[in-house]
């Protein structure tokens, strides 16, 4: 439903109204819709500029049931309507270049602790359940999905603790064929990034996690190389975020600390929110943006190439924050940041940015069953 906006924290507003568009213009978020008792998951967008989101109950029973609720926007994000429920916790989602949508999580409406993936022909309407484990020896978890061209879903996740990714292949009927594409000795992946191909061509896939590792395939998953495989500090952190800028630089967002301080003033640990970036194909890679208290949580580009990364501020309270680039990921600047008056607590899940410039991003506010709302904040096509 379309409502108004809440009162936001004063973080100073050039902060809230930073400069996003190619032409300098001011930039102003809305609310376009709230959905209670939800707790917001992810965004996509189409082709055509239809908008779906994802929002999963607050249910905490361990046996269920729980169900996703599945929002619509077919008017570029400015109204939303509820349009279909999954049958369990979807906590990620994306949609083909032929408008099929495909969910991943690790819990049915009564089954949890192995991978699900559903997959919607209707606008998010209806779903099917796929098992991606079929053909393996024990269940995998899953922590990010991507779809690409000629019918091909990527997933990613752990495999008795260790790095899988999955290639899904829909066949007539409405099903998916499962086989196993890349499964180094490594520890979790987070996020799965697909440059669908041309028809007929193979995709460009990408896939970051712990120590910052990026695993890239240009050819559909048939064969990987690592293109970051940081040591130092970074080996000991976590990448949760990639994207593809439309330049081809590779963007990586995660959760850093580093040591500040003096022998005088005494040493402590910072943590912070880091982007990385490659215009190289991975080769050599430049920390580009850095925000204290930061914990990034995904990354989109839009119609206009421009990038976008949400999460939030991890201090106290936790503080919705997107940040955005124009120049493709070389230079960041804070678009959004929001806590309503009152609340305790709201986090940026998931962004989406459609083909004509138009943004969304979802999200929740709220710490308890009571509290919990389901958000979609807009910045519309400058």
């Amino acid at each position: 439903m379309k409502i108004e906006p809440h009162p936001l924290l004063t973080l100073g507003a050039a902060l809230l109204l930073a400069p996003l568009t190619p032409t300098s213009a001011q930039s102003s978020w809305e609310i376009v819709d709230a959905l209670a008792p939800w707790r917001g998951r992810d965004i996509v967008a189409d082709t055509a500029g239809n908008f779906v989101g994802i929002a999963i109950d607050n249910s905490t029973s361990s046996s269920g049931p729980v169900s996703t609720a599945v929002s619509l926007s077919a008017d570029q994000g400015l109204t939303w309507q509820t349009v279909g429920s999954i049958p369990g916790y979807a906590i990620d989602l994306a949609v083909a270049p032929d408008g099929a949508l495909f969910a991943s999580g690790n819990r049915s409406a009564t089954v949890s602790g192995r991978a699900f993936c559903w997959q919607s022909l209707d606008d998010g309407a209806t779903w099917t359940a796929s098992d991606p484990s079929a053909g393996l020896s024990t269940a995998m978890l899953v922590t990010d999905v991507a779809a690409g061209n000629s019918d091909a879903i990527y997933l990613c996740g752990t495999l008795s603790g260790k790095w899988i990714v999955r290639k899904g292949q829909r066949v007539a009927g409405g099903g998916i064929a499962w086989a196993t594409v890349d499964n180094p000795a490594l520890s979790a992946p987070t996020t799965v990034f697909v440059r669908p191909g041309p028809a007929g061509q193979p995709d460009e896939v990408l896939v970051c996690g712990g120590g910052w590792m990026v695993r890239r395939s240009t050819d559909g998953g048939s064969t990987w190389s690592a293109v970051a495989n940081p040591t130092g500090t970074y080996a000991s952190q976590s990448a949760t975020a990639l994207a593809v800028g439309t330049d081809g630089a590779i963007l990586v967002s995660g959760r850093t600390s580093k040591t500040v301080g003096s022998k005088k003033t005494g040493y402590t640990t910072e943590y912070g929110w880091l982007t990385r970036r490659s215009a190289n194909g991975g080769a050599t890679w430049t920390d580009v943006d850095y925000v204290v208290n930061g914990q990034p949580a995904n990354m989109a580009v839009d119609g206009l190439g421009r990038v976008l990364a949400v999460g939030c501020l991890s201090s106290t309270p936790l503080t919705w924050l997107v940040r955005g680039s124009t120049d493709g990921g070389a230079t960041w600047v804070t678009t959004d940041v929001y806590l309503p008056a009152g609340t305790p607590r709201s986090m940026a899940w998931g962004v989406a940015g459609d083909p004509f410039g138009n943004v969304c991003v979802m999200g929740e506010t709220g710490d308890t069953a009571s509290t919990y709302t389901a958000l979609i904040r807009r910045l519309a096509a400058p």
